[in-house]
């Protein structure tokens, strides 16, 4: 049966008993449908609805919907433009326009196909069941003490293996001649001098007075050491380079841990005091220099004996004299360490006799010895020192101190009416080693200076010490003059030697100990 086509191209259709079969012809401009029951001719295929009831309509859709499946529609319009079929305006299709159709016409039917195979297997994959439904999923718990697997590497140990062995290091310091390749995030976390130089710097030039090729070899072994215990490598002989290139660099703990090592008084007392004090002059740190100079106690006699004490400038022989700390038996020791220094070199040194002697406290030698320091003409040394005006009236105002100090005493009417009747004034009191000793003339100081120094010299002659006067006590003894040229002539060991080859053991602490004057019988 045939339906008449409407003005809204909608074509009805009355039920029929048997099943439509036939064949499907598509073109541009209409889509026929041939059967042996029934025929549908669409006129404008694009906006033609088709309505159907009863049970043909579900006929009709399924043997379409099975034709489609099967054709491909693209072939049909390819076949019917390949015939000459002409355009809306009556002429057949230039060559170029045959190509753009064709293109269009294949991608709108290749849409076409990948949605309705999509379609298709949409609708017939809604009845299936998913592996997640059926309980195949990832969210059962992993029980890792079952498993064994191989371990990592410690990235810490790998770091850590990378630095000290200076793989691919990304920064080099210049110190002189000399090139540290290091790598910078190492230097950043310790110092924040490199941690504020510009961004994509690769060198750096330090100079090397204030940072030493060693004391920055040091540095970075100290950042680098894989412990907390890298105070180690810390020295008494590089302490304070160390010290100072920390100060520089702003390496605050490094400083820190420095300065407390340099602060103990158990590592650094008595020679090692003197021998740091000798490497702060050296860097001219003077803060050093005054913190060791109290430190020097006991081991200041020794330090007279030996030629480092000679090779000191004015001012700090002027330090050591002045100080409070210095252990000595009598203050004569102090007047004649000055003598020595003197002595030494009496036509250069000479201009500082009043400077030396101003640090003597003549006030604290005994009054028959600073008459005898004038006049004994076996101390020639003393007369030269003395005969200076200015060191004159010094021994004169410490007479007459001593001499108000043996009548009066402290704490009286009269002590005070003299001491500001003169115009004298109390000198401060010494570290007194607790013994007294006396000496007769210079020769006594010198010997005594001896009994410090190690008994072989560098020229390898044979040293004035105990054992030697020993074997030379039946000679005839020198005239004082003589001994003193000798002492100051003969070489000298240094202080280092003195240390390293001779285990001198220095007194015990000290005890307050103010010499004792002659009575007014004059006994002692």
């Amino acid at each position: 049966m045939k339906g008449d086509s409407q003005d809204n191209d909608e074509l009805s259709f009355f039920p029929f008993d048997s099943t439509p079969s036939g064949k499907l012809k598509v073109s541009p401009e209409k889509v026929v449908f041939e059967s042996n029951k029934m025929s549908i001719l669409l006129a404008n295929p694009q906006n033609t609805m088709i309505k159907l009831n009863g049970e043909v309509a579900n006929k009709v859709i399924a043997t379409v919907n099975s034709f489609v499946l099967k054709t491909d529609l693209s072939e049909l319009m390819l076949d019917n433009y390949k015939m000459g079929v002409r355009g809306a305006d009556g002429d057949y299709p230039s060559k170029s326009e045959k190509r753009n159709t064709k293109t269009k016409e294949n991608t709108a039917t290749e849409h076409r196909k990948d949605s309705d195979k999509v379609s298709v297997c949409s609708s017939a994959s809604q009845n299936e069941t998913s592996l997640k439904r059926m309980g195949c999923t990832f969210d059962e718990q992993i029980n890792w003490s079952k498993i064994s697997l191989p371990e990592k590497s410690d990235l810490h140990k790998l770091l850590q293996h990378r630095i000290t062995n200076s793989i691919n290091p990304d920064f080099a310091v210049k110190i002189g001649k000399v090139e540290f390749y290091c790598h910078l995030l190492v230097l950043e976390c310790y110092s924040s001098f490199f941690e504020n130089l510009e961004r994509n710097v690769k060198s750096k030039d330090l100079p090397e007075s204030h940072v030493s090729k060693d004391a920055f070899r040091s540095i970075y072994d100290w950042m680098i050491h894989p412990n907390r215990d890298s105070y180690q490598l810390l020295r008494r002989d590089n302490i304070l380079e160390i010290f100072m290139a920390a100060q520089y660099l702003h390496v605050k703990e490094l400083e820190e841990q420095c300065w407390a090592f340099i602060d103990n008084e158990d590592l650094f007392s008595e020679d090692t005091a003197f021998l740091l004090y000798l490497d702060a002059r050296r860097l001219q740190n003077v803060i050093i220099m005054d913190l060791m100079v109290p430190r020097i106690q006991r081991f200041f006699l020794m330090l007279v004996s030996s030629r480092d004490w000679l090779q000191l400038q004015v001012s700090e022989i002027c330090v050591f004299l002045q100080s409070n700390y210095i252990c000595i038996h009598c203050e004569m020791e102090v007047f004649m360490s000055g003598v020595r220094w003197l002595m030494s070199d009496w036509q250069a040194r000479s201009a500082h006799l009043v400077e030396i002697m101003r640090c003597v406290r003549f006030g604290l030698i005994a009054p028959w010895q600073l008459v005898d320091i004038r006049r004994n003409p076996e101390s020639p040394e003393f007369i030269e020192v003395t005969k200076h005006p200015d060191v004159s009236k010094m021994v004169e105002d410490g007479l007459a101190f001593a001499i108000i100090k043996y009548w009066y005493g402290h704490e009286s009417h009269e002590y005070n009416h003299w001491i500001d009747l003169l115009g004298l004034s109390e000198p401060a009191s010494r570290n007194w080693a607790g013994t007294e000793k006396r000496y007769l003339a210079y020769k006594e100081f010198i010997e005594e200076l001896n009994c410090y120094r190690m008994q072989p010299t560098e020229d390898g002659e044979e040293a004035i010490g105990p054992t030697a006067q020993a074997h030379k006590s039946s000679d005839p003894p020198p005239s004082s003059s003589s001994a003193a040229a000798a002492a100051v002539a003969s070489p000298v060991p240094i202080i280092a030697d003195v240390i390293a080859q001779r285990g001198l053991h220095l007194p015990g602490p000290s005890t307050s100990h103010q010499p004792k004057l002659p009575n007014k019988s004059g006994k002692r």
